[in-house]
């Protein structure tokens, strides 16, 4: 089911449905690998990094709430607790199907959902590969340049245009924008497969302009940079080099005090942006690899 072999829908306590998916053909006995999102995003997304992943780890990925095939619940909740227990709900259910404690990876947002969840709330697992969580400090917050930026994001976000004709008009659009500048012509068609759906007429997004806004005003909060501390565990906290004519990412400049913060591995990737995940599938597939199976 849309490249994934299974696909299951877990309800969470406030009436949001997560779509939870399984890779399927893993080698006996392989570890187990929960993979997530960023926002706007959807599991989908990855299969070509999931896949240069399944000979060594059984692959699981989930859909944020709202997001992919996930539902938000009838409050619409977005905030940094909601997030959370959908974080350590997926894990749990995860771990209860495979008898493992999952390693985890992730991909931008879904990092500070899995922090929030571990440091707030102790979720556990065995090693976490983190590409660019956009983590937020307390001098962020407080620079009238920063506060500016996000402001424009979240609004620009609100005005984006949720219908298209089909995946190929949508990804030509992308194409044409800076921010995917870098992403490889198949990767961007996937993305468009992934995050539209069929509507009355033509395609829509799935995850609606309202749902990734609010996500980007989740994100832009200090607590989970300030609550970081060692767990431990193996973790690798991976940053791009803000390649051009992709623009700079200003979560890439706080990955080395989130690994200074747990004591964990710091990792910049050249030539890339903060689509690095769908930009250079084999080389993140190598980064978790590394943190994992060392």
């Amino acid at each position: 089911m849309n490249g994934f072999a299974a696909q299951r829908q877990l309800a969470t306590p406030d009436g949001a449905s997560l779509a939870l998916h399984h890779l399927g053909g893993a080698p006996p006995g392989a570890p187990v690998l929960l993979w997530g999102h960023a926002n706007g995003f959807a599991a989908q997304c990855y299969l070509p990094l999931l896949h240069l992943l399944a000979p060594a780890f059984d692959i699981w990925a989930w859909d944020a709430r709202g997001q992919g095939h996930s539902r938000l619940p009838p409050s619409g909740e977005l905030g940094l607790e909601a997030i959370a227990a959908d974080a350590a709900l997926v894990l749990h259910h995860v771990a209860e199907a495979t008898g493992q404690v999952p390693h985890i990876a992730s991909h931008s947002f879904a990092g500070v959902a899995l922090l929030w969840a571990s440091m707030r709330h102790g979720l556990a697992w065995r090693s976490a590969t983190l590409f660019e969580p956009p983590l937020v400090t307390p001098d962020h917050l407080a620079e009238a340049g920063a506060a500016s930026h996000h402001a424009a994001r979240v609004a620009g976000t609100l005005r984006r245009r949720a219908n298209w004709p089909g995946p190929a008009e949508f990804a030509a659009r992308l194409a044409a924008t800076p921010n995917f500048a870098l992403v490889p012509p198949a990767a961007l068609l996937l993305h468009a497969q992934a995050v539209l759906r069929p509507a009355a007429a033509g395609f829509t997004l799935r995850c609606a302009p309202e749902t990734e806004a609010g996500i980007y005003r989740t994100v832009w909060d200090a607590r989970p940079f300030q609550a970081l501390r060692p767990l431990g565990r193996p973790m690798r906290f991976v940053a791009s080099d803000a390649a051009p004519p992709a623009p700079a990412s200003p979560s890439r400049l706080v990955q080395p005090l989130a690994a200074r913060a747990c004591g964990a591995t710091f990792t910049e990737m050249a030539g890339c942006s903060h689509l690095l995940a769908l930009e250079r599938a084999a080389d993140c597939a190598a980064l978790v690899r590394q943190t994992a199976l060392a």
